[in-house]
């Protein structure tokens, strides 16, 4: 059974980039399901009396509406926050490695400590040793090490992990689906995450996938609220549909052209101008018959 409580350090938990880059509904949310998994076995498993709650179960656990459920959990699976096992189940790998260590010190607690710290078993050390020559100077702490102890004790978020590339790309698609009422994706699964990461390395980095996701929503087709069936991210990430966005075959082709008529009445514009104001004087009139 699980203690009545666990660390919770709110400091790390509003500066962990990953939760921060969530809406607040998803980071109440996932403060739910932590409570949850605290009490779940086994520890840091979101499930309940051995089972993996549905959606519908989950919103009803958690007090939200079930049509919130999806979106906000892909929302939390798109930021990387939580993890998967091989059967779908959700977790948090914060708190399964906090139980690991807990369970490990637990059991070298009933054999009497750290067997590391005691070499010999059998004759444990007296309570007064005798003097082997004098004390050692100590070593002070690495700055490295301080900061691993610091760091030791994080919240229960995401771990402090970097977003990686394929993470900020389906951020980036999910703040445009919102606008432009797409499909939004609800789990990054490893076909999906494959499918991106060869796009992002094709255009040259994330960069060109943000360019490709911008041109699709400036799209007089693509840009449509569900332009047909089918279209979403995995529509976008596919090599020959992402190629068409990045060489303008979706573009607005009328607006270019009306840009394109612009600049050339510009350039005739000019050319007029300068030849009005190069042609030669006309000669005088002195009025001989």
């Amino acid at each position: 059974m699980s203690d009545p409580w666990l660390k919770f350090y709110p400091t790390d938990w509003r500066s962990d980039p990953a939760l921060r880059m969530c809406s607040m509904a998803a980071r109440g949310l996932w403060i739910e399901m932590i409570a949850l998994m605290h009490e779940a076995v086994p520890y840091g498993h979101l499930l309940v009396a051995g089972r993996s709650p549905t959606d519908a179960q989950l919103a009803v656990l958690v007090g939200a509406p079930s049509d919130q459920i999806p979106e906000l959990l892909g929302e939390l699976d798109a930021a990387g926050v939580f993890s998967r096992t091989r059967e779908g189940v959700i977790y948090s790998r914060k708190m399964t490695r906090t139980a690991k260590r807990t369970a490990i010190a637990r059991k070298n607690g009933k054999k009497g400590g750290n067997p590391s710290l005691s070499k010999d078993r059998d004759n444990p050390p007296s309570d007064n040793p005798p003097d082997k020559g004098g004390d050692k100077t100590q070593k002070p702490e690495a700055r490295s090490q301080i900061r691993e102890d610091a760091n030791a004790s994080l919240s229960l978020a995401a771990d402090h992990q970097p977003i990686d590339e394929v993470a900020e790309a389906v951020l980036a698609y999910r703040a445009a689906a919102e606008r432009q009422g797409w499909p939004i994706p609800q789990r990054l699964d490893q076909t999906r995450r494959r499918a991106i990461s060869a796009r992002i390395k094709e255009s040259g980095g994330p960069e060109g996938w943000r360019i490709a996701i911008e041109k699709a929503a400036a799209s007089p087709f693509l840009g449509a609220a569900r332009p047909f069936a089918g279209f979403g991210i995995d529509w976008i990430a596919k090599a020959a549909n992402f190629k068409k966005i990045m060489e303008g075959n979706y573009d607005d082709r009328k607006s270019s052209q009306q840009n394109r008529q612009s600049a050339a009445d510009d350039r005739f514009g000019r050319i007029a101008d300068a030849a009005i104001r190069n042609r030669a004087p006309s000669r005088p009139d002195f009025g001989f018959g």
